[in-house]
């Protein structure tokens, strides 16, 4: 039987919130005689205050600005790497989503877009760096264990990289996790340096875990929003930037996880 629990995350989601407060100042503004009662006045306040905010978490320019100000910007790994042999860097590939399997498709082709872009931009980092490890962290809550993982593993071998190098940590279900897991990984390998590859705008969450976690690590974003429209569709609302600012939302209410 499927959990009736619902993460913090959804309850924090800012359609959810605000889509409450519409609801909320609904309720409070029915059944009043009085226009201009104490009730009514803080219904009609929360009803606007509501759309005024789905107004701007739904226009382009704020949410990629949102997005922007929140991610971790690309950088030079080579000063990073500088002291190490390539045989003894550990590259940590961290999850993203996956479909389930309706219709007997590889794990690979089910993966969802951040999953896909985090592989591509291990690969390149693979390629451009060298490692003798790679360890691809985490699992999907509904599937079996391994799907995720094992998913991105053989993305990664159909796109050059050899499997005798790739770890897989099927264990963690969310950032903090993949980051005590990883590091416990690392730990018992012959590594000098070890480079994460997530979303920039996981990155800065990511990091925050292994630093907890006791493991330095370099970080490796991939994934970066390109710049919102010019002129004025920069400030029409739309669901892919509502869909942005959900996730800028997503990552600072991780980044309180205790």
């Amino acid at each position: 039987m499927a959990s009736l629990a619902l993460p913090i995350a959804r309850l924090v989601d800012p359609l959810f919130l605000l889509l409450a407060a519409v609801a909320l100042g609904l309720a409070l503004s029915s059944g009043e005689t009085g226009f201009l009662s104490r009730r009514a006045k803080v219904g009609r306040a929360l009803i606007g205050c509501a759309w005024l905010a789905l107004w701007l978490l739904s226009m382009p320019w704020v949410s990629a600005s949102l997005v922007r100000w929140h991610s971790t910007p690309p950088k030079d790994l080579r000063a990073d790497l500088a002291g190490s042999a390539p045989e003894r860097r550990a590259l940590i590939l961290l999850t993203a989503g996956i479909d389930a399997d309706e219709f007997g498709e590889p794990a690979m082709e089910r993966l969802s877009a951040p999953g896909l872009e985090r592989c591509l931009g291990a690969v390149r980092v693979y390629r451009e760096h060298g490692f003798g490890h790679i360890i691809i962290s985490g699992r999907d809550a509904v599937l079996e264990p391994t799907a995720l993982a094992a998913g991105m593993a053989d993305l990664l071998v159909e796109l050059g990289v050899p499997r005798s190098k790739i770890h897989l940590e099927t264990a963690s279900r969310d950032t903090r996790e993949n980051a005590l897991y990883s590091a416990r990984m690392v730990r018992e390998l012959p590594v000098d340096a070890a480079v994460v590859v997530t979303s920039a705008l996981h990155m800065p969450r990511a990091l925050r875990m292994f630093e907890r976690a006791g493991l330095t690590v370099t970080p490796a974003p991939v994934r970066f929003l390109s710049a919102p429209p010019d002129g004025l569709e920069r400030l029409i609302p739309s669901s892919l930037s509502l869909r942005r600012s959900q996730r800028v939302v997503h990552e600072l209410v991780g980044m309180l996880e205790p």
